[in-house]
């Protein structure tokens, strides 16, 4: 019984620092690390996303769609770190055809806060 209040306390305690904190992480972070360019179009990229590194080496297995920055210049085979503050997000998807016309379904990423204003916080 002791342990059963205990762990209320503590539960009902975490909730309560959630409304001290002026933000929270972005729910819509995903796991992604960086991406491999493989191709650029007009707008956009077509990319290999790391999904996890293995022994120094990521991983590349998901293709996305990423937009380009204006300014910037891309090539193949370029990495794409996501900054600091960021973290990728999933924003839709994108249909193309490849040059053998395969249709493709890939998932638009974009940059995103890595942490958001928490709608908990009190002054």
């Amino acid at each position: 019984m002791k342990k059963l209040l205990l762990l209320a306390l503590m539960l009902s305690a975490c909730q309560q620092f959630d409304t001290l904190k002026e933000t929270i992480p972005n729910p819509k972070c995903e796991g992604y690390e960086a991406f491999e360019v493989y191709q650029v179009g007009s707008n956009y990229l077509l990319a290999k996303a790391c999904d996890n590194t293995l022994f120094g080496k990521c991983n590349y297995t998901t293709t996305v769609r990423l937009p380009k920055e204006e300014g910037k210049t891309y090539y193949d085979t370029q990495r794409i770190e996501i900054p600091a503050d960021k973290c990728a997000t999933l924003n839709g998807i994108y249909e193309y055809k490849t040059a053998l016309g395969e249709k493709r379904t890939v998932p638009v990423v974009e940059f995103d806060d890595f942490r958001l204003p928490n709608p908990n916080f009190e002054n």
